[in-house]
């Protein structure tokens, strides 16, 4: 019995895996592009740190980059008016974090691919699922603007 549930939950495991690298072909594209990118069940992240600069701790600067790349992803979504200038809107932007930001929390996002560049830039993929994790982009109304882009 014991011998059983081990080898169906290596299984499971696996078919997941592959519902993931099958996601990931799909968007691989997008995400080298915006820098995020949503499947039907994970979302992906795109972060990238010289490596001379930050030797002793790459994976967390490359996941701090990640974060700022979200937080530019969901900044351009927004359909800002266009009589604010950009240091108004970054303003009303991150203020707005502050006290709603993107994630409630996050949990369980994983490294899904490294690679290294000749220029010695690490480019690294992180990816989290949708069912445990939310991730809340504001909208105009969020943000007290009127919606003129509809």
């Amino acid at each position: 019995m014991m011998i059983f549930s081990f080898v169906f939950l290596s299984h499971q495991s696996f078919g997941l895996e592959k519902q993931l690298i099958e996601e990931y072909k799909k968007i691989r594209s997008i995400i080298e592009g915006n820098k995020f990118a949503v499947s039907d069940n994970y979302y992906f992240l795109f972060g990238s740190v010289t490596v001379e600069d930050y030797e002793d701790d790459i994976e967390f600067f490359a996941e701090a980059n990640a974060y700022e790349n979200l937080d530019v992803y969901a900044f351009n979504q927004i359909c800002w008016p266009d009589y604010l200038d950009t240091e108004t809107k970054v303003k009303i932007f991150y203020r707005y974090l502050e006290v709603n930001p993107l994630f409630d929390f996050n949990k369980n996002i994983t490294v899904l691919k490294k690679e290294k560049k000749p220029n010695d830039v690490i480019n690294i993929i992180y990816v989290f699922d949708r069912e445990n994790n939310t991730i809340n982009f504001p909208n105009n109304s969020d943000l007290g603007l009127l919606d003129n882009c509809s």
